[in-house]
């Protein structure tokens, strides 16, 4: 017994382009209609023979409707340039979707080394001060200058509250609040003043 290879016979369509797939959709329209009218001659069926030629065709009716929906899909995909059904495209993602919020304090500073591998200083106390700065980003204006007199300066709080003219607990309390914020900034505990 030899084994016979089954015929298959090949269609060229063409170029996958929009209009190429809007002409194969207008022919599977047709062909999916000239299928319900063949459905609709034979019935009502009356025998057996009747009722299997009315299941073939429906399966093949129901064939061209899924290729139909299938050169739509693509249709609108070439139309639109997207995925159909997708509400947005990638290009345009919610900000959760593509930002990713990274505190400047906690990334790594490496400062800049010579052959022997030591830190050069200036390099490292540029490090210091754009960590201090970063730090200090999250501070509002009155923390900021209650922290600098405190610690930069450092004034007591009795002196920051005349400096500012704000009472003595407020000043603790902005100090103390700075060094909470400068703290979790830099990710290291602070010894709180007051």
């Amino acid at each position: 017994m030899s084994f016979q290879p089954k015929l298959v016979r090949k269609t060229d369509l063409g170029g996958a382009t929009l209009e190429n797939y809007r002409e194969t959709r207008r022919g599977l329209l047709l062909a999916a209609d000239r299928l319900t009218r063949r459905i609709k001659r034979i019935e009502p069926v009356r025998t057996v023979e009747q009722m299997e030629a009315v299941l073939t065709l429906e399966n093949d009716r129901k064939l061209i409707v899924e290729m139909i929906s299938s050169c739509s899909y693509v249709i609108e995909w070439l139309e639109t340039g997207r995925r159909p059904g997708n509400r947005r495209g990638a290009e345009r993602l919610a900000s959760y979707q593509r930002e990713i919020p990274t505190d400047p304090a906690l990334l790594p500073v490496r400062g800049s080394t010579d052959v022997y591998g030591f830190e050069e200083p200036e390099r490292e106390e540029e490090g210091r001060s754009n960590r201090l700065d970063a730090a200090m980003r999250g501070l509002t204006e009155r923390e900021r200058d209650c922290y600098s007199l405190a610690h930069g300066q450092g004034c007591s709080l009795s002196e920051i509250a005349e400096l500012l003219h704000i009472s003595k607990s407020s000043a603790g309390t902005y100090t103390t609040r700075a060094q909470r914020k400068i703290a979790m900034n830099i990710g290291k505990p602070v010894d709180l003043v007051g």
